[in-house]
């Protein structure tokens, strides 16, 4: 093996560790919690569509329920009558290849629904956007990023990476 590729693999060795070793943080900080929020991860907003794929593992290593999607399904098309249904404790906007400005420009979709201000997520201000092109697109390559951002918005008493202001904001109607 030439010295080139020996140097690659061990570059991809580290590198794999150092992701390891963020997601294991979370996971360590999470042991102590007891409390894991439901929380729904928008993914289209007309049609409005739930985050499948990966997105659920996700929210469950950053100390959340997912809910309305199992892990490994395709993200759906669902009807805010079962965002309604399942009462989310959070609700986190990320529509696929928007930025959190153009998510903001299209958000009436959500909030002009007759009974937005009735979910408990809007009650109780845990409304948040991310920024769906640079995060959470489904060719995105950048999991523990993810994941550090989901873990700021779910617990931002034990988590704070840095990402707030540009990867995700709150949103306040």
């Amino acid at each position: 093996m030439s010295d080139k590729k020996i140097t690659s693999l061990f570059s991809a060795v580290i590198l794999t560790e150092e992701l390891e070793e963020r997601i294991d943080i979370i996971r360590h900080k999470l042991k102590f919690i007891e409390i894991r929020p439901t929380v729904a991860c928008i993914e289209g907003l007309s049609p409005l569509m739930i985050a499948g794929s990966w997105t659920p593992e996700l929210v469950a290593i950053a100390g959340g329920k997912s809910i309305l999607a199992k892990n490994g399904q395709y993200s759906s098309f669902i009807n805010f009558e079962a965002i309604q249904s399942d009462e989310p404790d959070m609700m986190l906007i990320m529509p696929c290849g928007f930025s959190i400005q153009q998510t903001l420009q299209e958000i009436h979709l959500l909030t002009d629904l007759s009974k937005w201000n009735e979910l408990t997520a809007v009650k109780n201000d845990r409304i948040y956007i991310a920024d769906g092109s640079q995060y959470f697109d489904c060719s995105n390559t950048q999991p523990v990023n993810c994941i550090e951002i989901l873990a700021e918005i779910i617990h931002p008493k034990q988590f704070i990476f840095g990402y707030e202001g540009n990867g995700w904001i709150k949103f306040i109607s």
